[in-house]
Parts: structure tokens; C-alpha cells; sequence
């Protein structure tokens, strides 16, 4: 068997190391066809496995395939981590806006006829040029007197009701000769939520778990606010005790104290 004279001294050096720092009176070596070494008469057999290092791997790694093609048959393909989060890396020209998170119910009250997508995809600016404007008026007109083309005698909208109830509606047709326009409006154009840090923290400025949004947005929308106070539709029998309500005056499960301030959602 032929001995491979390029292997042996990268051997020797791999038992050296192994091994520890070579001592001074080192003797001459020499090869045989087993593979063993002598150094100093005593025989010394190499390992049957190596440790390579590869320049490019981490420091320490065993049993790596090195760049020059030594391969101990004990190879690891992992990759370095990435960490625990992969972003999504779509440009932002690309997303699509789906929802707005301005001022509770616009939407939903003052957008009855119009594309509700097509809002959603706007913004602020777009309500600042009144690009909504008259969605918005049809939708006050169609709250109170009934769908436009569709208002019959008897009226078909909610103003007989209110005024059947005691209430002073908002709005007097035809429109636009009304307020209705300049107290939703504000609220409607822009569609945004402030705050002032000098007012109480209460809708519209802010917003507490316990307020009860929906009945003062509904007397916005719905009555004559020089006549009525925002928060008629909490004391429907104007007796200045709240309730009865439109809706529930206080939540069915007291909220706790301490964070996340959430009650139980019922099952």
C-alpha cells in the first residue's frame, strides 16, 4: 500500500496538537504503511477521527466540514440563527387600507348609502376636502326622515318617534336648513379622535371604559342639542337618575383594577 506523504505530516501536526506543545529532543519520524508514527522510538497511532475547524464557522464547532475538503464524515448544515421574529417585508405601497379607527360609528351611522370600502381606504385628508360630505347628510336625512325617494307621509325615518317620545329632533326638513350638520359634523370631518390633556378625561375627549359612547353619539345625531343635553338617552325619564338607558348604563361584569382592566368576555 502506498503511503500518501501529503497526509502524514497533517496528521503528525493534528497529534501534536492533540497532544499538547512538542518538547525539545523531538526525534525524526517516519512513515509506514500502517499509518503510525514514531517519534523517539515509541509508536504513536493517530486518530481514526479528526477535528477540522472551518475558517468560517464558529469558533469551537466539531465535526464541521472544512474549506479545504477534509470531511470527517461528521457534518452539520445548520445555519446561524436569525432570531425569534421574521418581518414581512412587503413595501408599503402595497398594503390596502382595510379599517379606520377615528371617531366610533361614522362609518357605520353616517355612511348608510355610500361605499363603506371605499371610506375605510380614505383618510383624514380625504374627509377634510368633503369627499364624504354628502354621504354624510344623506345618511342624517335618511336617520330622520327615511331613505331619500323612499319618505312616505307618516315618514319612515326616526324623527316621528322621537317627537312621539317627548324629544326635539335635530333636524327640521327640508335640509339642509338645520343643526344636525354642525354638531355631528364636527365629530364626522375629519373622521379622527383628539385629545386635550387640559379637559377631563371623558368621550369625546378620550375614553373610559365605563362611558357610554352610543348614547351620546345617538344624541348627536339625533336631537336638538339646545333643547336636550348630550346625555338624554342615559336618563329617559329625565327623573336625574340614570336609566333607564338606550343601552345598559354600566357593563354586566365590574371592570377590574388592575391591568389589562378588561372584564371576562361572556362564553
Amino acid at each position: 500500500m502506498k503511503t500518501n506523504y501529503l497526509v502524514l505530516p497533517i496528521l503528525a501536526l493534528a497529534g501534536l496538537g492533540l497532544a499538547g506543545c512538542p518538547s525539545d529532543d523531538t526525534g525524526n519520524q517516519t512513515g509506514s504503511s500502517t499509518g503510525d508514527d514514531t517519534t523517539n522510538g515509541t509508536t504513536v497511532t493517530p486518530p481514526t477521527t479528526m477535528t477540522t475547524m472551518d475558517p468560517d464557522s464558529t469558533v469551537g464547532t466539531v465535526g464541521m466540514t472544512s474549506t479545504a475538503g477534509t470531511d470527517t464524515g461528521e457534518t452539520s448544515t445548520t445555519d446561524p440563527p436569525t432570531g425569534p421574529f421574521e418581518f414581512d417585508e412587503t413595501p408599503f405601497e402595497d398594503y390596502v387600507a382595510v379599517d379606520r379607527k377615528g371617531f366610533p360609528a361614522i362609518n357605520t351611522g353616517l355612511n348608510l348609502l355610500g361605499d363603506k370600502d371605499v371610506y375605510n381606504a380614505a383618510t383624514p385628508v380625504d374627509d377634510a376636502a368633503l369627499t364624504f360630505n354628502m354621504n354624510i347628510r344623506q345618511s342624517l336625512e335618511t336617520l330622520h326622515l327615511g331613505a331619500p325617494g323612499e319618505q312616505t307621509a307618516d315618514n319612515t325615518g326616526l324623527d316621528d318617534d322621537l317627537i312621539g317620545a317627548g324629544f326635539t329632533p335635530c333636524i327640521t326638513p327640508p335640509l339642509p336648513a338645520n343643526n344636525c350638520d354642525d354638531q355631528s359634523g364636527s365629530y364626522a370631518i375629519p373622521d379622527v379622535l383628539t385629545l386635550d390633556l387640559d379637559d377631563p378625561a371623558a368621550f369625546p375627549n378620550g375614553r373610559t371604559l365605563e362611558n357610554p359612547v352610543m348614547d351620546i353619539i345617538f344624541a348627536v345625531l339625533l336631537l336638538d342639542l339646545e333643547a336636550h343635553d348630550v346625555t338624554t338617552f342615559l336618563d329617559l325619564d329625565q327623573d336625574g337618575t340614570p336609566g333607564p338607558s338606550i343601552n345598559p348604563i354600566a357593563n354586566d361584569v365590574e371592570f377590574p383594577g388592575d391591568f389589562p382592566y378588561l372584564a371576562p368576555a361572556n362564553e
